[in-house]
């Protein structure tokens, strides 16, 4: 599939076709399509015949090779785990170390990496001793940026200390904090602004979204995590994460195990939304994010007072430090609702 950038986007688009730097560095908001915006401007540097403001054509030789995704001069880097589906490294923290055993064989299998990896890195390398396939350019996309351990990053620095000829690299981040600096500053930075409400109402509806306003209050106000949540396997994880929250269980374990199908930077963002939404309702406004749970906020914020309130939003905020850092994935969501449960219900909260 021949991607395109989305309608949000128009503006960044025409700076970044226009540019003629070896390194660009693409952030926006999570969920408001920064890797679309990545691929989508790789194609069009593949594009071996593009028409104006170099969209790819869709029908040259390049187009198709990249609409089947085996065009021999894009690479497109990802932690493994993201490549095999099993939830991107901005959806999900375990260790890549963390081990099980293999039922028939009784051998230790790793887990696939939400790294990106430093062998991963050296294969670049060694794409740029190459030639062009195509006669063009070659092209690199790295997303997240922000997931390269620092073995992985100190090699790509060297790459684009000395750029290869004819190579274009592409880091796609949403948190520029945990990049290096020295990174940051051998690319040029494209920043991806976040989309007006109306025009990602607009999209949604588009996209076959029932109650657009709805669904981009669910997503943070991003529509693709707005779109995301609008699916049914997803929307059934909100809605069961949603149950949780509003009828509090007594034990952490508990709510941690029926859970267990979201990964912790979304169940971490997802109570932040909330605990967000709580204080609104503490302090007489109506919620921004779960407009339909009045009721339940308003339930919870009658026993709590307006700092209790704050201090627990506080402490989750600041979770967003390590929530990516190599640790049980498992007893980061026991740790997560033992906080949230003992903070709005103090008696509750039981291991």
């Amino acid at each position: 599939m021949i991607e395109s950038p989305m309608p949000w986007h128009v503006s960044a688009w025409r700076q970044s076709v226009a540019l003629r730097s070896h390194a660009l560095l693409v952030h926006g908001v999570a969920g408001s399509g920064e890797r679309a915006f990545a691929i989508a401007l790789a194609h069009a540097w593949l594009c071996e015949a593009p028409p104006a403001e170099a969209r790819p054509c869709g029908r040259c030789a390049g187009c198709r090779l990249s609409a089947a995704g085996n065009h021999p001069d894009l690479r497109v880097i990802e932690p493994e785990a993201m490549a095999a589906g099993l939830g991107g490294a901005e959806e999900g923290s375990e260790s890549d170390a963390e081990d099980g055993d293999d039922g028939d064989t009784g051998r230790r299998t790793s887990k696939p990496s939400r790294e990106i990896k430093i062998d991963q890195l050296r294969a670049l390398a060694e794409l740029a001793q190459l030639t062009s396939h195509r006669g063009g350019a070659r092209v690199v996309v790295i997303h997240p940026a922000e997931t390269m351990n620092a073995a992985a990053a100190n090699s790509l620095l060297k790459l684009l200390e000395e750029p290869p000829p004819g190579m274009r690299i592409v880091l796609v981040a949403e948190h520029l904090r945990r990049l290096g600096a020295t990174l940051v500053s051998r690319c040029v930075r494209v920043a991806l602004a976040s989309p007006a409400r109306q025009v990602s109402m607009t999209w949604l509806g588009e996209q076959g979204v029932k109650d657009p306003a709805a669904a981009l209050a669910r997503g943070g106000g991003a529509p693709l995590a707005a779109l995301a949540l609008d699916d049914g396997e997803q929307s059934a994880l909100w809605r069961g994460w949603l149950r949780g929250v509003s009828e509090p269980a007594d034990s952490a374990v508990q709510a941690a195990r029926e859970t267990d199908a979201v990964e912790v930077p979304m169940l971490l963002g997802w109570m932040c939304r909330w605990l967000h939404d709580l204080g609104r309702v503490k302090a007489g406004a109506r919620p921004r994010h779960h407009p339909d749970a009045f009721d339940a906020l308003d339930r919870l914020a009658r026993g709590l007072s307006l700092a209790q309130i704050t201090r627990l939003a506080r402490g989750f905020d600041s979770r967003q430090r390590w929530i990516r850092h190599p640790l049980n994935a498992q007893l980061q969501r026991e740790a997560l609702w033992l906080d949230y449960l003992q903070g709005v219900t103090p008696a509750a909260g039981r291991w």
